[in-house]
């Protein structure tokens, strides 16, 4: 016998299956959430690897920019025919998501009204 005390319970078969059921479910979502983490892991190190990857593909691009700038002549364009850059911008107006949101609201509401008469 064992030194502990023991004690005997008496569990209806339909209550013993559901709790039964329910660890083993508990089990697998542990195990299926686990298998996720080791996935999550596997992508982070092949996304680091790709931003260095990235990195250095960038780097040496910059490199090439420059080596080819430098190889280029300057071209001299007199004064006259030259553009001033604050001529060349232009300005965008760029439709705010509220007032989208406002020009929806309104044709909802005329759908509505139309509706409703």
């Amino acid at each position: 016998m064992a030194t502990k005390e023991e004690l005997y319970i008496s569990i209806l078969p339909l209550e013993y299956k559901t709790t039964k059921s329910n660890v083993l479910m508990a089990q697998a979502s542990l195990l299926q959430t686990l298998k996720k983490i080791q996935n999550l892991k596997v992508l982070s190190r092949q996304k680091q690897d790709l931003k260095l990857r990235l990195q250095k593909l960038i780097a040496s691009t910059l490199t090439q920019l420059d080596s080819i700038q430098d190889k280029i002549p300057t071209p001299k364009i007199p004064k006259t025919i030259r553009k001033d850059k604050e001529t060349e911008t232009i300005i965008k107006v760029v439709p705010s998501k509220r007032d989208e949101i406002e020009e929806e609201l309104k044709l909802i509401n005329e759908k509505l009204r139309e509706l409703n008469s």
